[in-house]
């Protein structure tokens, strides 16, 4: 097979029939779809973090422990529903509060926060100063401990 003979088979081919150039039409439309959707060429981005990122440091909190010498003493979780929870709204308030001198707590909602691929229950106390500045503190439920984000 030579040149000639190659060029007179790729003009026998545009000659034939519209189905056979059609047929080839959605193969390569099918081909360029697979490699979109598969997406070799480019890498996965992370949504769920960042694994070189350095781990983050939690701030052990002191809280008062419940007096238990009594008789009528109740028990210092706080149950709601099914779900018991160690820390209080009110101890995640004082807690929130004890390194943010100035500012004033709003009322504190349950969430959970992702560090470092765990899941962890928080307390998520809205912290305020002069109405220009806010922040959230988290506020561990299950240790008191404030979580850095």
């Amino acid at each position: 097979m030579n040149l000639g003979d190659l060029i007179e088979d790729i003009k026998d081919f545009w000659n034939d029939g519209w189905e056979k150039k059609a047929l080839i039409v959605m193969g390569v439309v099918v081909l360029i779809i697979l490699v979109y959707a598969f997406n070799p060429f480019q890498a996965k981005t992370n949504l769920t973090g960042n694994n070189d990122s350095p781990i983050p440091q939690t701030t052990p909190v002191l809280t008062p422990a419940p007096v238990t010498d009594t008789v009528n003493s109740s028990n210092s979780t706080n149950t709601t529903g099914n779900t018991t929870f160690l820390i209080s709204a009110d101890q995640a308030k004082r807690i929130a509060l004890q390194g943010n001198t100035g500012y004033t707590a709003g009322e504190p909602l349950q969430g959970t926060v992702v560090v470092n691929q765990t899941t962890i229950v928080v307390w998520i106390v809205p912290l305020s100063k002069s109405s220009q500045s806010s922040k959230n503190v988290y506020v561990d439920v299950n240790t008191g401990k404030v979580v850095t984000i």
